[in-house]
């Protein structure tokens, strides 16, 4: 990923990147196939989809919860590497944005949990 071409502060970027979102994965399967959790996948395939936009919710479901699933936490980094399809965007101007509604289902996670 070429950090220089979304002209933002690369550190920044590496910090949303890297950045974990605890998360309980059968939980958090549960909520991605929830009306939260697909507003939630819409607004994060937004930053992060394929060139056709194709499946792109069904693909980052799944890289979501394969990446909880290893370590009971998420990073976008993860979310990335684990994605099903071959061909990956990801809109380096919007992972802010990103990250910010993994927090957002890492909350809505916690409040079904009575967190």
């Amino acid at each position: 990923m070429n950090l220089a071409l979304a002209r933002q502060n690369p550190q920044a970027i590496r910090q949303y990147l890297r950045e974990p979102v605890k998360v309980n994965p059968v939980i958090l399967d549960k909520v991605l196939n929830s009306r939260i959790g697909n507003v939630i996948l819409d607004q994060v395939t937004q930053v992060i989809h394929t060139r056709s936009r194709e499946a792109d919710k069904q693909a980052l479901r799944a890289a979501l919860v394969i990446s909880a699933s290893k370590d009971r936490q998420i990073t976008l980094i993860e979310v990335i590497e684990n994605n099903p399809t071959n061909e990956i965007e990801v809109e380096g101007d919007r992972l802010e944005t990103a990250y910010r509604q993994l927090r957002r289902l890492q909350g809505n996670l916690q409040d079904i949990l009575g967190f």
